[in-house]
C-alpha cells in the first residue's frame, strides 16, 4: 500500500507541473470578463465561454504585464495572455494575465443593452409612471429566496423599526434559468393582496446570478404592479432591469427593509405631538371664545337696562356652561381619538398573533374570510402565518 501524502506535498507537486508545462507558461485564450472586481490595486475576473470559466488576476506590480484597466470590464469580449500557474495555499489555480485585447461586448450584454432600448423606449423607465413609497406602510411583501441572507436582513431591519409592521413573504428562486417565473408569480400574487408596498430582490452575486432580475417578464410584472415595488437586487457596478423598472433601486436588502418601514418610536412621538398641538389650539380657541363672552357681559351692562339685563341675566349663564361644556366634550373627544388610533396601531400586531399559533385566512384575491358561508368546496384559500403562506384547497364545509 502507497503511503499517503498531505494536502501540501500535494499542491505542491501539482505547482511544479504547471510550472513545467511550456503550454501552461504562455497561454492565449479568448472569452467573455464577468464578475471584474479591483482589490488592493490588483484586479481579478472570471473568463468564460458557453460552458466553462477560468479565474484571471492582474498583478498591477509584475514587470511584465502589458493591461489597460479600461479593457476591463463584464461583458467585454477579450484576448488573454499569461500563464495558468496555481496558488499553493489554497490549491486553486488562475491565469495570471500578462496582456489583455479588447474585441467587444459579449452576446449577453449586447442582448442586455437592446432589451434597455427596447423598454426605455416604452417608458417603462420614465419617472412619471414611478409610484410613492408610502410613509406609515404596515403590510410589506418581500419576494426573495426563504432561506437566503436578503430576507433576514429585510426582517431584522423591519422588526428594528417598527414591531408592529406586517411582513408576508413570497418564497422565490432568485437565481437559475427558470427563475424569473417563481418572481413573476410572486410579484402578482402579492400584488393581489392589497398591502402597501413590495420589496423585490436577493443579497448581490455575479452577473450570471443576476440574469432573472434582467428578464422582460419580471419587468412587465413590476411595471404592470398597482403596488409600489422596491428593488434590492444588491448590484451596484451594473443596473438591472428590475432596478430600472421598480419604482425605487436600492442596492441591499437592509436598505430596502429601511425605507419600506416608519419607525415607530418616531410615529408615538409625532402622535404626541399632534396631540400637544391640538391641546393648545383648543386651549387658545376656548380663550378666545371666553374673551368673547366677557366683552358681550359688559357690553349687556353698558347698553341695556338694569331690568332688561336681569332677565338675560339667566339665560347668559346657561349659554355659557352649554359653551363650557361643548368645547369640553370636543376636547375631550379629541383626546379619546388620538387614544383609541394609538390602541389600533398596536392591536394591529399580526406577527405577535401569528407568533402564538393564530392564522389569517383570505381568498387568493386577499378577501378576508370570516364566516364559513364566504367560500364553497373546491375554492382554494390562503392561510398567513408567522413565516409565510400556505395555500389549499377547500375540502369539506362543516358548519357549527
Amino acid at each position: 500500500m502507497r503511503e499517503a501524502v498531505t494536502v501540501s506535498q500535494l499542491n505542491k507537486y501539482i505547482k511544479e507541473m504547471f510550472s513545467d508545462d511550456n503550454i501552461l507558461r504562455n497561454v492565449i485564450v479568448k472569452g467573455e470578463i464577468s464578475n471584474f472586481k479591483e482589490s488592493r490595486g490588483n484586479y481579478y475576473f472570471s473568463l468564460k465561454d458557453e460552458s466553462s470559466a477560468i479565474q484571471c488576476i492582474v498583478f498591477t506590480n509584475y514587470s511584465g504585464a502589458d493591461v489597460n484597466v479600461n479593457d476591463i470590464s463584464d461583458g467585454n469580449q477579450v484576448t488573454v495572455t499569461g500563464k495558468v500557474a496555481v496558488y499553493e495555499k489554497a490549491g486553486t489555480y488562475a491565469i495570471y494575465v500578462s496582456k489583455i485585447e479588447n474585441t467587444g461586448l459579449g452576446e449577453y450584454f449586447l442582448e442586455l443593452e437592446k432589451l434597455k432600448k427596447k423598454l426605455y423606449e416604452l417608458g417603462m423607465f420614465d419617472k412619471m409612471y414611478k409610484k410613492d413609497i408610502p410613509k406609515y406602510a404596515m403590510n410589506i411583501g418581500v419576494v426573495t429566496a426563504k432561506n437566503g441572507a436578503a430576507i433576514r436582513d429585510i426582517f431584522k431591519t423591519i422588526k428594528d423599526k417598527n414591531p408592529y409592521a406586517n411582513v408576508v413573504l413570497y418564497p422565490a428562486v432568485v437565481q437559475g434559468e427558470n427563475a424569473y417565473k417563481t418572481i413573476v408569480d410572486g410579484i402578482m400574487k402579492l400584488d393581489k393582496l392589497g398591502l402597501d408596498v413590495i420589496i423585490v430582490g436577493r443579497g448581490g452575486g455575479s452577473i450570471e446570478d443576476l440574469y432573472c432580475f434582467n428578464d422582460e417578464r419580471v419587468a412587465y410584472a413590476i411595471f404592470n404592479a398597482s403596488t409600489p415595488i422596491i428593488s434590492a437586487v444588491g448590484h451596484e457596478i451594473n443596473d438591472s432591469i428590475s432596478d430600472l423598472v421598480a419604482d425605487v433601486r436600492v442596492a441591499t436588502p437592509t436598505a430596502a427593509g429601511e425605507l419600506a418601514t416608519f419607525s415607530y418610536e418616531e410615529f408615538e412621538s409625532d402622535l404626541e405631538n399632534y396631540k400637544l398641538t391640538i391641546d393648545d389650539l383648543v386651549e387658545r380657541k376656548l380663550g378666545a371664545l371666553r374673551d368673547r363672552l366677557e366683552n358681550a357681559k359688559r357690553q349687556i351692562t353698558l347698553l341695556a337696562p338694569k331690568a332688561k339685563l336681569e332677565r338675560y341675566k339667566d339665560r347668559l349663564k346657561h349659554e355659557r356652561e352649554l359653551l363650557d361644556a361643548s368645547i369640553y366634550n370636543r376636547l375631550t373627544g379629541l383626546k379619546s381619538r388620538l387614544e383609541r388610533y394609538i390602541e389600533m396601531l398596536k392591536g394591529r400586531d399580526i406577527l405577535d398573533k401569528l407568533g402564538r399559533g393564530l392564522s389569517v385566512t383570505t381568498t387568493v384575491k386577499g378577501k378576508k374570510l370570516t364566516s364559513i358561508n364566504q367560500i364553497k368546496k373546491g375554492e382554494r384559500i390562503l392561510s398567513r402565518l408567522k413565516d409565510g403562506l400556505i395555500e389549499s384547497e377547500v375540502i369539506s364545509l362543516k358548519k357549527r
